[in-house]
């Protein structure tokens, strides 16, 4: 009997936590802007390139709104914020689901003051008219 409760108390203890030998550092200087990404599988209804099979979520500070992108894979879309976006991965925890994590990132605000997909647009001589047509849901840029 000793043993078994012995037994059901490790069970039940919390599991152990370590604090990482040295705090990790940054090599960009700014202030640091958390991003806290979210994965999901691609449903049917959703509007994605073929091949797509996982959907990324995240709030954009710019633009004040959800920022949802469709990704052949989850090393694809590390590669694009960590490569073409310049943020630091700190944190992937996978979720309950098919193709679901959290994703932590490290960025600095600079890296969303970047001019938006409709700015270039404008920039190169389209009319808003035409940018909104490109960029709407089933628009031309589809």
């Amino acid at each position: 009997m000793a043993g078994e409760m012995n037994r059901l108390e490790q069970e039940r203890a919390a599991p152990v936590v370590e604090a990482a030998a040295e705090l990790l550092r940054s090599e960009r200087s700014g202030r640091v802007h958390w991003v806290v990404v979210t994965t999901r599988a691609v449903r049917a209804d959703d509007k994605g390139p073929p091949g797509s099979i996982l959907f990324t979520r995240f709030w954009h500070p710019r633009d004040h709104c959800w920022s949802e992108n469709a990704f052949e894979s989850l090393d694809h879309a590390l590669r694009l914020f960590v490569d073409e976006s310049g943020w630091v991965l700190r944190q992937q925890q996978a979720l309950d689901g098919p193709h679901a994590y959290e994703l932590i990132f490290e960025a600095r605000r600079e890296d969303f003051s970047r001019p938006s997909t409709q700015q270039i647009l404008e920039d190169v001589g389209l009319t808003p008219q035409d940018v909104a047509k490109l960029l709407e849901p089933g628009g031309a840029g589809e």
